[in-house]
C-alpha cells in the first residue's frame, strides 16, 4: 500500500462523523448568523404590516339570567301545574335555544343580514385607508374608493342562481344609480324600489341611503338565509358564567362594532320574547285542560249536595261523635289530595307520555294517597251505620266545594300568567358597541413575528447544517479523511473587495500577496510556505500540484498567492495555470490565454517562448494555452511528464494550478506529473463526501495526496483567537509522522 494513504485508511475505522458539540451549534448559528438575520427581518415584517394592515375585530356580549321563579301557589295542585312552566330549564338548554335558527333566523330576518352591501376599495391600502379617513373619497378607476362611503340596502331580492354572486352599484349624479351584473345593467333611485324581470328571474332592490360621491361603486350580494343563519350561529359563542351560575354569556365578534352590538340586541329581545310566549303558550293549554274539568266537578258538587240535602230532611241533622269528626277531617284532607293527584296526572298526560318523569313521580304520590284514603275508610267501617253515611256526604260536600274553590283560583291565576309580559329570563347586560378591538394586538403580534422569524433561522441553519455536509472545521478534515491540515487560510474581506472590482471590464487586476502583505491569508500562506519546504525535501520533484473537488473554493487564489510569497523569498518559482477548461490565472497576471500549456504539450512553441515573467520577484508564468476539444487527450501526451520535469529544471518550485477532481480525469494526469499534490477545500463549501471522493479516485491509481490546505476559514467569536486563527498551520504538519 501507498505510504501516503496510511492515516487515510487508518482513520477511516474512526466515526464517520465528529463529536457534536455546543460550540458546533454555535458556529453553525454564526455561519448563517445572515440567513437567521434575513429569516427574522421577513417575519418582522410581515408581522408588522398585519398588525397594522388587518381589519380589527371587535367584540360585543351581553349577559341573560335564567330565573327560578317560587311557586305561590303550592298548596293547590293545579297551581303547582301552572307554576310547572315557571320553573327554569336547564342553563345548556336555555343556550341551546339562544344559539337555534328560531331565535338567530328571526335576528337574520330582522336585520336583514343575508344583504352584504360594502364599499369597493382600492386593493391591498384601500380598506386601510377607508377606516383612517373622515370624509368621502374621490372615486379612482373602476369606482374604486378609499374613504368612509357607506350604504344602506333594506330589501335585496335575486333569484337563487344568483346568490353570493356579486352585484355592482355605480353612484351617480344626484339620487340616482346604476345596478350592473355581467351585461345586466339596471338604474334606480335612492329610497325608491327597483323592480326589474329579467333573464334571470326577477330582482327586488331598496336602496336606503347611500354616502358617497358620483362614480363611486359598491358591492352587493344576496346569501341565503339559511347559509347566513347557520354561519351567524357559527359565531356566536354560548358559555355559562361560573358553575350552576344559571347566567349565561353571550359574545360575537366582527369588523363593525355597532353591528355586531345590534346583532346580539336583537338576539337578546327575540330570546326573551320567545320564553314570554313559551309561557304563555303552556298557560293556555292549562287553561283550556282548566275550563273542560270545572263542569264536570260542579256537576258532581251539585249532586253530593243534593244527596247530603235529602239526607237531612229525612233523618234530621245527627250530630257526629269526636271520633267520627276526625276522621271526617282526614278524609276530606285525603280525598282533596288524591282528586289533586289525579288532575294534575291528566293535565300531565295531555303533554307528556307514561314514561315521563313527571308523570311516574305523579303515579307514585297518588298510589301513597290512595293507600291513606283505604286506611281511613277502613277506620270509618268501624262506626255505626248512621254516621257512616252522614261521613261519607258531607266529605263529598267538603272536598267538591274545596276542588271548586282551588280550581277557580287556579284558573284565575292562569290568565294572568297568561296576559302577563314577564318570563323566567331576563337580559343582565344589554349589548354596547365595543371602542376598542380584541385583536390584532400589535405589541403581541410584532413580539410573536420577532420570535417566530427567529426559531425558523435558527432551525433552517441547523437543518441546512446536518443535510449538507460541507466542511466547517480543519479538525473535522483530519477526522473523517485521514489528511492532515497543511494550512487554515482566513476569510479575507480585502480579497472579496478585490474580487467585486475585477468584475469590472476596465478595472485593474489587483493580487492580494502583492496589495496585502500583512493580510491573514498572506500570513497563513507564508507559514505553509514553510512546511512546504520541508515537504519537498521527501518528493520525488519539485512540482506542486494545487487542486480541489470542485470549482469555486480559491485553488487558483492559493496557487497564486502562494507564489508570490514563495518567490518573495529570493527563490525561483513558475506558475503553470493547467486548468485548460476554465483558467483564468492570466487575468491576474495580465496578458491572454493563449500561447500556454496547450501549445507546449502539442509541440507549437517552445518553453522559452511560452514563459512570461510577472510583476512579482522571482515568479514567472505559463498561461493554460488555446482552447483545445479534448483537454484530457492533450495533458494524456506522453510529452506531458518530459516537458514539465524540463522546465522544472530551472526553478526551485514549479506550481501547477489543476482542475477540480470530479469533473474531469485532468487532474490525476498531472498528479502523475507532480511530486506532491495538495487539496484545497473551503470553509462551508466543500462536502466531506466530495473530499472523501476526491481521495478515493486518487488512491485508485496510487497516487498520494499529501495534504488538505482549509481555505476561507472565517473568524467566529470565541474560537479563533490570536490574529488569525487558533488552528496554526505548524500543529498539523508533524502529526501524521508521530502517529
Amino acid at each position: 500500500m501507498n505510504p501516503s494513504s496510511a492515516p487515510f485508511e487508518s482513520r477511516n475505522n474512526n466515526s464517520e462523523h465528529p463529536p457534536a458539540g455546543f460550540a458546533n451549534y454555535l458556529d453553525a448559528l454564526y455561519d448563517n448568523r445572515k440567513l437567521i438575520a434575513i429569516t427574522t427581518a421577513v417575519a418582522l415584517a410581515l408581522g408588522i404590516g398585519y398588525a397594522v394592515f388587518s381589519q380589527p375585530v371587535y367584540r360585543a356580549d351581553i349577559l341573560v339570567q335564567v330565573e327560578e321563579n317560587a311557586n305561590t301557589t303550592s298548596k293547590s295542585v293545579l297551581g303547582d301545574v301552572s307554576a310547572m312552566f315557571d320553573v327554569k330549564t336547564a342553563t345548556s338548554g336555555e343556550a341551546q335555544v339562544i344559539g337555534s335558527r328560531m331565535v338567530v333566523g328571526r335576528a337574520v330576518d330582522k336585520l336583514n343580514l343575508d344583504i352584504e352591501a360594502t364599499p369597493r376599495y382600492f386593493p391591498l391600502f384601500g380598506r386601510w385607508l377607508g377606516r383612517h379617513s373622515d370624509h368621502l373619497s374621490t372615486p379612482g378607476p373602476h369606482g374604486y374608493v378609499w374613504g368612509n362611503e357607506s350604504i344602506d340596502v333594506s330589501k335585496f331580492d335575486v333569484p337563487e342562481e344568483l346568490y353570493d354572486r356579486p352585484f355592482v352599484l355605480r353612484m351617480g349624479e344626484g339620487s340616482s344609480y346604476e345596478l350592473q351584473y355581467g351585461k345586466l345593467k339596471l338604474d334606480g333611485t335612492i329610497g325608491q324600489p327597483l323592480s326589474a324581470t329579467t333573464n334571470y328571474g326577477p330582482i327586488t332592490l331598496l336602496v336606503d341611503r347611500i354616502s358617497a360621491l358620483p362614480g363611486a361603486s359598491f358591492e352587493l350580494r344576496r346569501q341565503s338565509a339559511l347559509t347566513t343563519t347557520e354561519k351567524l350561529r357559527h359565531d356566536l359563542s354560548i358559555a355559562e358564567k361560573g358553575k350552576e351560575s344559571d347566567i349565561l354569556g353571550v359574545s360575537l365578534e366582527g369588523s363593525d362594532p355597532k353591528r355586531i352590538s345590534a346583532i346580539l340586541e336583537t338576539i337578546a329581545g327575540e330570546y326573551v320574547s320567545q320564553n314570554v310566549k313559551r309561557k304563555s303558550e303552556e298557560a293556555e293549554r292549562s287553561i283550556r285542560f282548566l275550563e273542560m274539568q270545572l263542569p264536570e266537578l260542579r256537576q258532581q258538587l251539585s249532586d253530593s249536595e243534593t244527596r247530603f240535602n235529602q239526607f237531612r230532611a229525612k233523618h234530621g241533622t245527627v250530630d257526629l261523635g269526636e271520633e267520627a269528626t276526625n276522621l271526617l277531617q282526614l278524609s276530606v284532607q285525603a280525598q282533596t289530595r288524591q282528586a289533586e293527584l289525579e288532575q294534575k296526572r291528566n293535565e300531565l298526560l295531555s303533554r307528556f307520555t307514561d314514561q315521563h318523569p313527571a308523570v311516574q313521580s305523579v303515579n307514585a304520590q297518588l298510589h301513597a294517597a290512595q293507600q291513606e284514603a283505604q286506611q281511613i275508610a277502613n277506620r270509618t267501617q268501624m262506626l255505626p251505620p248512621l254516621e257512616q253515611n252522614v261521613l261519607r256526604m258531607q266529605r263529598d260536600v267538603q272536598v267538591g266545594t274545596e276542588l271548586d274553590t282551588t280550581l277557580r283560583n287556579t284558573l284565575e291565576q292562569l290568565k294572568l300568567i297568561k296576559a302577563g309580559k314577564a318570563g323566567n329570563v331576563r337580559v343582565v347586560d344589554g349589548a354596547v358597541a365595543p371602542d376598542t378591538p380584541v385583536r390584532p394586538k400589535p405589541l403581541l403580534i410584532i413580539t410573536a413575528a420577532l420570535m417566530l422569524g427567529l426559531f425558523v433561522g435558527v432551525v433552517i441553519a441547523l437543518v441546512r447544517q446536518r443535510l449538507f455536509d460541507a466542511i466547517d472545521d480543519p479538525y473535522e478534515v483530519e477526522l473523517r479523511t485521514g489528511l492532515p491540515v497543511f494550512a487554515s487560510v482566513p476569510f479575507s474581506r480585502q480579497e472579496e473587495k478585490f474580487a467585486q472590482s475585477r468584475r469590472h471590464p476596465q478595472a485593474q487586476s489587483l493580487v492580494l500577496a502583492g496589495e496585502a502583505v500583512i493580510d491573514p491569508a498572506i500570513e497563513s500562506l507564508r507559514g505553509f510556505r514553510t512546511a512546504l519546504e520541508f515537504t519537498m525535501t521527501k518528493a520525488r520533484n519539485r512540482i506542486v500540484l494545487i487542486t480541489g473537488p470542485t470549482p469555486g473554493i480559491g485553488k487558483s487564489f492559493v496557487a497564486l498567492n502562494l507564489a508570490a510569497v514563495i518567490g518573495a523569498t529570493g527563490k525561483r518559482v513558475l506558475l503553470i495555470d493547467a486548468d485548460m477548461r476554465r483558467g483564468f490565472l492570466h487575468r491576474h497576471l495580465g496578458g491572454d490565454r493563449g500561447p500556454g500549456l496547450s501549445d507546449l504539450i502539442q509541440g507549437t512553441l517552445r518553453a522559452d517562448e511560452l514563459i512570461r515573467a510577472t510583476r512579482f520577484s522571482g515568479v514567472d508564468f505559463i498561461a493554460s494555452g488555446r482552447p483545445v476539444a479534448s483537454p484530457s487527450d492533450v495533458l494524456s501526451n506522453t510529452r506531458l511528464d518530459a516537458l514539465v520535469r524540463q522546465v522544472a529544471n530551472n526553478y526551485d518550485v514549479v506550481l501547477l494550478d489543476g482542475p477540480p477532481v470530479l469533473l474531469a480525469s485532468d487532474a490525476m494526469r498531472l498528479a502523475c506529473v507532480a511530486g506532491t499534490t495538495f487539496f484545497v477545500a473551503r470553509q462551508g463549501v466543500t462536502g466531506v463526501g466530495e473530499l472523501r471522493e476526491s481521495i478515493r479516485q486518487m488512491q485508485k491509481v496510487g497516487l498520494p495526496v499529501r495534504g488538505v490546505i482549509m481555505n476561507g476559514l472565517r473568524m467566529r467569536p470565541g474560537r479563533y483567537s490570536y490574529g488569525y486563527g487558533r488552528y496554526r498551520y505548524a500543529s498539523y504538519i508533524y502529526k501524521p509522522y508521530e502517529r
